[in-house]
């Protein structure tokens, strides 16, 4: 048996995810740190060693931050611990030319409400190399590693117009309690991964191909979690993904990316695979996860645009199949095929601009469904500053459902058609003075679902819904006194065809400054009353004040409070309690 080297050895018991005490986690975060400095001083010496003479060694900027919590709350259970501290940082370490961005939050283990949050990660560059360390958020391309948080190693090389990039790492970690109850829940297995992009081109002219693989760890669970019982099965995932951007001729470009999926929903599925029907699966199944659950899925988008300097144009396409999936992302829609158009400008003067899209969007797009939901998609964004002292924002969307049968079985009372539209207007004036300045802002935002379903039928009661909200507000600030004063006023109604809500409020606060700016002070609150045909009246109080003092130019503390009083009137039930919540909070910030 081929024994593995030291510092494999040592690394992975480093990065391992087994429970440790906070001391033990504490320690491995100072150990990370020491490695990636010790790591940067090796590689930096490799370098241009005539520059080092003309820039200092190492250099630290960043800040840390300690902060204690205490909560209260009567009338319900509480949601959060009675008394909670977290130390959290983050700064950036230079050395040698070597630019080192670090950031970590460590919190004591709790399991009565939540998992130990103890997160770190390091992403050191030196010219067109970029190590990644920990805890990192990578984007290759939409469809393969797109922002999803990976534990582990990665690099980055871009001389020139090369581009590629290498990661390895978890992109979940094995977990079957609730901290919150304190119960068994399904399993989610230790999910680890590999993605890779290698790429050639600039910022405005590129083209990338993108690799993802990653696969569950059934050795992570628990026996009683294996089996043909099993709630939550083992899955793996191999995504090839392209993305590029270019320029036609002059002033036209054009966009592009996709993704082919192969998805394996269960890796230990006894079922074989249907040669007959999936010929180029069979072929793949020597190289990866392939079964009777793997499925083969695409994702295709492209556009094409004109940009002038006041104007511009873009055409798009968007198709993407039924339950296409990537273990990359967290989410993205799926089963959907689009056409868009968005043309935008802006008047030399900057007066007036404006962004517009309009399409047609549909989902069943292999006719596995019953109906076919299609929706007319618009919306206009118009921002005017009609003079020196008065502006206006305009938003207006429009969508629209039509759903039609596929099947002759489809009942005609299942049809759908509705349209939901959205107009805002905000217009705002802003009066300049020698002592004080005041700014005035009314907002009117009306939205309604209009169900033409009952006129197909006319059993079936209508269920248009519309909703109507108002709101002004008036700031003032007084520079000399550094204080600034804003209230409001808002109002929403709600509509529909049994029955009508509404909910007025006022709010008002304030930001004072003083002490030569070391200190600030602030005030907010709010108080919202609701009167409903289900739940009678309500009043909701919020409050929050808080406060800062700059002891020094490096050190600082904060204070924040928080107030809430929900009262539900006549609708007190058990899912909607009278209760009073406070939460407050002391920090020490330290930056340099």
């Amino acid at each position: 048996m081929k024994r593995e080297p030291l510092y494999t050895s040592f690394f992975r018991k480093l990065l391992s995810n087994s429970k440790k005490s906070a001391a033990y986690e504490l320690l491995r975060l100072i150990v990370l740190v020491l490695i990636g400095i010790l790591l940067t001083q090796l590689v930096s010496f490799g370098q241009d060693l005539s520059q080092i003479g003309h820039t200092k060694p190492l250099t630290f900027t960043g800040g840390l931050q300690a902060r204690s919590m205490v909560y209260n709350v009567s009338g319900i259970p509480n949601r959060q611990e009675k008394f909670n501290y977290v130390f959290d940082g983050n700064f950036t370490a230079n050395v040698y030319g070597w630019s080192i961005p670090f950031s970590f939050t460590f919190s004591p283990e709790n399991k009565d409400f939540r998992q130990p949050f103890n997160k770190f990660g390091l992403s050191p560059q030196y010219k067109w190399v970029t190590v990644h360390l920990g805890y990192r958020n990578l984007n290759f391309s939409p469809y393969t590693l797109a922002g999803h948080t990976i534990l582990g190693a990665g690099v980055e090389l871009n001389p020139g117009k090369l581009r590629t990039a290498f990661v390895y790492g978890k992109l979940n970690r094995a977990t079957v309690i609730d901290t919150t109850t304190l119960s068994l829940v399904p399993y989610s297995f230790s999910r680890t991964g590999m993605a890779l992009k290698l790429g050639y081109g600039t910022k405005d002219n590129y083209f990338d191909l993108s690799f993802l693989t990653a696969k569950d760890d059934t050795t992570s669970a628990p026996v009683e979690f294996i089996g043909d019982d099993a709630k939550v099965l083992a899955e793996a995932n191999s995504v090839l993904g392209y993305q590029t951007r270019f320029s036609i001729i002059d002033k036209f470009f054009f966009e592009s990316d996709g993704a082919v999926s192969l998805y394996t929903r269960d890796i230990n599925s006894p079922l074989s695979l249907d040669s007959a029907n999936s010929s180029f699966l069979e072929n793949l199944k020597n190289t990866f996860n392939v079964n009777g659950s793997s499925s083969l899925l695409s994702a295709l988008g492209a556009s094409l645009g004109y940009k002038e300097r006041y104007y511009g144009v873009k055409l798009s396409y968007k198709r993407v199949d039924p339950n296409f999936n990537t273990m990359g992302a967290y989410y993205f829609s799926n089963d959907l095929e689009s056409y868009t158009i968005n043309p935008n400008f802006s008047l030399p003067n900057g007066m007036l601009r404006g962004n517009i899209s309009i399409g047609i969007q549909k989902d069943n797009i292999r006719n596995q469904k019953q109906a076919t939901n299609k929706r007319f998609i618009g919306t206009a964004n118009i921002a005017g500053q009609l003079t020196k002292e008065f502006g206006v924002d305009l938003l207006f969307s429009n969508f629209s459902n039509n759903q039609s049968p596929k099947t002759l079985s489809f009942a005609d009372s299942l049809k759908i058609v509705q349209t939901t539209q959205v107009l805002s207007i905000t217009p705002k004036y802003f009066i300049q003075g020698e002592r004080f300045t005041h700014m005035i802002m009314v907002s009117a935002n009306l939205s309604g679902m209009k169900d033409y379903n009952s006129y197909f039928d006319s059993e079936t009661q209508t269920r248009n819904i519309n909703t109507n909200q108002y709101m002004a507000s008036y700031t003032i600030n007084i520079p000399a006194i550094n204080l600034s004063l804003f209230s409001n006023l808002n109002y929403t109604q709600l509509k529909r065809s049994d029955g009508e809500d509404t909910y007025q409020g006022v709010g008002f606060g304030g930001n004072y400054s003083f002490l030569e700016n070391k200190a600030q002070f602030g005030l907010n609150s709010n108080i919202m009353q609701g009167k409903s045909a289900y739940t009678g009246k309500s009043l909701i109080i919020n409050g929050s004040l808080n406060g800062r003092y700059r002891l020094s130019r490096m050190h600082s503390i904060s204070l924040q409070l928080f107030v809430t009083n929900n009262n539900p009137g006549t609708a007190i039930i058990e899912s909607n309690p009278q209760f009073t919540e406070t939460r407050g909070e002391l920090a020490y910030q330290f930056n340099f």
